[in-house]
């Protein structure tokens, strides 16, 4: 299991339907696209689970009652990303016998990185601000193959006008990418990337220019 903890030793726990409700607070095109992301879009739709979001909030001492409902502490930067996203990047970490998800959430001002957990729960931890977000992605893919010397990462970058998708394994002590680039083919594969090759690819994958 992944942890992050290179970017954080901290991280804050969010039910599904606390997610709902911060992400039905704002009618803007990050927010729909997050539901996309998040899978929660009938979740958002239903009113009463978003009232019993906004109810589990108010319990954990994350939001509180003036003339609305208003967010308090982690809930106000989790609900600013949620509601202001321009790149919603999901990676698969895999593994022989598993697979383990981390979504990046990024915004202008604030950097999610969220993983699932038990019956939809959903772990949020700070970016570092000071790590770029193609490094902070490249750092979660180095501390998976460290852990998992045969585990492979599937990078998936989205932006509210489209996205883009990346394979990459470990390779001989470097790595290799490969793409789709015709869904009736086979992945074309590039091999012997060194990091800074790896991570020129995952910034190309985000639609960035190279470092």
């Amino acid at each position: 299991m992944t942890t992050m903890h290179e970017e954080t030793d901290s991280a804050i726990g969010f039910g599904f339907a606390e997610l709902a409700f911060m992400i039905r607070m704002f009618d803007t095109k990050p927010a729909k696209k997050s539901a996309e992301v998040f899978r929660l879009e009938a979740e958002v739709a239903t009113e009463r689970l978003c009232v019993a979001g906004g109810s589990s909030l108010l319990a954990k001492g994350f939001a509180s009652v003036g003339d609305d409902l208003e967010l308090e502490g982690p809930a106000v930067a989790v609900a600013y990303a949620l509601a202001k996203a321009d790149r919603w990047t999901e990676i698969s970490l895999n593994t022989a016998d598993s697979t383990d998800t981390v979504v990046h959430l990024e915004s202008d001002n604030v950097s999610l990185l969220l993983q699932p957990r038990t019956l939809e729960t959903w772990f949020v931890f700070a970016q570092d601000p000071a790590v770029p977000g193609a490094a902070a992605e490249l750092s979660i893919i180095e501390e998976h193959v460290r852990n998992n010397p045969d585990g492979t990462a599937f990078l998936r970058a989205r932006t509210i006008d489209g996205e883009d998708h990346l394979l990459i394994r470990p390779d001989a002590g470097g790595w290799a990418v490969g793409k789709v680039l015709d869904p009736t083919k086979d992945v074309v594969e590039t091999t012997g990337l060194d990091t800074q090759g790896l991570l020129g690819w995952i910034l190309a994958t985000r639609g960035e220019a190279s470092a």
